[in-house]
């Protein structure tokens, strides 16, 4: 079982051509990012039932500690061991509860690693590993896959590179998993404005934002297709620009794509706002 969607789409990759595995997803497709999210009653039913959990981790799954506690005998798999976690880009708190909240999850760094090719292969390897413990018999299957996706991903990263954007590049991001896209594409990230259920950008924040994209002559708003867009959107037309619509991978696709087509749309959609801006 994985704990919600990106993880999915990676341990599907690892159980390509494995028998007698039945892979599910606990969390459902349409949830998005697991900062708040609590474990319902069906959610409890899968775990029972789990041989093993896979997990994001960097501190995603919130309701870790809860479903240990419940079956303090499930296996889990945090596929963010040993990798590098980016610092979290500082949220625009507008009050001191939200200012106290943010730096108590300061040392947790920004868990959509994800988002990063590079370490998506790390995560798929770990994935494999763990399965082969289980799975002896297809331990080989696992490790193929791995093998495969990792060239997938490296050839992922080649694309980005061939965009060759100017030293000092800067983006205005509208989702935490984005700062990935950034260092991706070697941007620098002049700020980052997190729009969620409990708090939206301040007035202040926005003007602040909109005076450091034309100080900055900021080419690039990178955006999910969710609340903060209509930011981002704002402040692109501050600079004359328009936004880059992103996909997180956090919920399903229609017809459901792999996780190296929908990051290969990413790259494209990138690119394709340089070669318009640079027109």
């Amino acid at each position: 079982m994985t704990s919600f969607y990106p993880v999915y789409l990676l341990a599907q990759e690892i159980v390509q051509g494995a028998e007698g595995i039945r892979l599910e997803n606990m969390a459902q497709p349409q949830t998005g990012c697991l900062h708040d999210y609590e474990l319902s009653i069906s959610d409890m039913k899968l775990l029972e039932t789990a041989d093993i959990f896979i997990i994001n981790g960097g501190g995603m799954e919130s309701f870790l500690e809860q479903a240990l506690e419940r079956y303090p005998e499930l296996t889990v798999v945090d596929t963010s061991e040993g990798i590098a976690l980016l610092e979290e880009e500082a949220h625009h708190h507008h009050d001191e509860e939200e200012e106290a909240e943010a730096h108590e999850h300061e040392h947790e760094g920004n868990s959509h690693i994800w988002l990063s090719p590079a370490r998506a292969a790390q995560q798929a390897e770990s994935i494999a590993a763990a399965l082969s413990e289980m799975d002896q018999a297809d331990a080989a299957v696992f490790a193929e896959n791995a093998a495969r996706f990792k060239e997938e991903t490296d050839a992922l990263l080649q694309e980005a590179a061939q965009l060759n954007l100017p030293e000092g590049t800067e983006a205005e991001v509208f989702h935490e998993g984005f700062a990935y896209f950034a260092e991706l594409f070697g941007m620098e990230i002049a700020s980052g404005i997190f729009v969620d259920e409990y708090q939206v950008p301040s007035a202040k924040e926005l003007t602040e934002a909109a005076d450091e994209a034309r100080e900055h002559n900021i080419r690039f708003f990178l955006t999910a297709a969710d609340d903060g867009r209509i930011y981002a959107e704002t402040l692109a037309q501050e600079t004359g620009e328009t936004i880059t619509l992103l996909d997180p991978l956090t919920t399903a696709a229609k017809g459901n794509p792999s996780y190296i087509e929908r990051m290969r749309r990413n790259i494209q959609a990138v690119a394709q706002h340089w070669k318009e801006a640079a027109a």
